[in-house]
């Protein structure tokens, strides 16, 4: 008795879930047959446009350059290989040596040129030309440095370029960039004051700066042609500015 009635619920059950299964299939084929898709459920998200408020500042400061460099070289002319190229190592040799009794460390004299070829107009005549360029850290330095034209006779010499070392120029910029955002602010604060505007808070900064450029000083070296007269040169490092601008976004309320 209990078999037979287990037996009529399971089919009752597998007739009730046949019968869901064709009502889904039957659904189907009205949508299919008629042209219209399956009913897709469709979340709606709805973003807002954020209004921004620009603000511009800029920043300048004005620094002394605390480092300078300097091509220096020498170039001579022979009927001997031998003898050209000895002139233009010992010339050489003896400028390394007054450089670092100077204090002018072996790392900031760099070789930058040597070359050594004939005179294709003038057969047996042979020339040699080097040339090394020098850092000079110490600005007090700088008119000793220069002085060794005259007194070693070098022929090849550039003009003196002076520069920002990397921690005075990485100072100034941030120094600079203070008083840009400072000032844009400030402006903001103004003109947002001026127009009844609420500003929210600053949601995109860019920046943009205006790095000094090493100048040379010209018609400061002169031209030796040789001897050891020496030659008191005057250095003037000037003045660079760093030039940093900047624009801030506020977000409007």
């Amino acid at each position: 008795m209990n078999e037979t009635t287990n037996n009529a619920s399971l089919g009752k059950s597998l007739l009730m879930i046949a019968g869901s299964t064709a009502v889904v299939f039957g659904v189907a084929a009205v949508f299919t047959r008629y042209g219209m898709g399956l009913p897709i459920t469709v979340n709606q998200t709805t973003t807002n446009k954020m209004s921004t408020f620009d603000v511009s500042g800029e920043g300048k400061v004005v620094v002394a350059p605390d480092e300078a460099s300097v091509v220096m070289g020498v170039r001579k002319e022979g009927r001997s290989i031998a003898a050209v190229q000895k002139s233009v190592n010992e010339t050489m040799t003896g400028l390394s040596k007054e450089l670092k009794s100077l204090g002018i460390d072996a790392k900031d004299i760099q070789t930058s040129s040597y070359s050594f070829y004939p005179d294709w107009e003038d057969k047996g005549l042979y020339s040699a030309y080097a040339q090394v360029t020098v850092r000079i850290r110490d600005l007090d330095n700088a008119s000793a440095v220069m002085d060794l034209v005259g007194t070693l006779g070098l022929e090849q010499v550039g003009g003196i370029n002076f520069g920002l070392s990397d921690d005075l120029q990485k100072q100034s910029v941030k120094e600079a960039r203070e008083k840009a955002i400072d000032e844009a602010k400030q402006k903001a604060s103004e003109l947002a004051g001026l127009a009844g505007m609420n500003l929210g808070k600053i949601v995109n900064i860019s920046e943009g700066m205006n790095y000094p450029q090493p100048y040379m000083m010209r018609d400061a070296v002169p031209m030796a042609g040789g001897g050891a007269e020496k030659v008191s040169t005057p250095v003037e490092p000037g003045s660079s500015e760093i030039v940093v601008n900047v624009t801030l976004s506020y977000e409007t309320r």
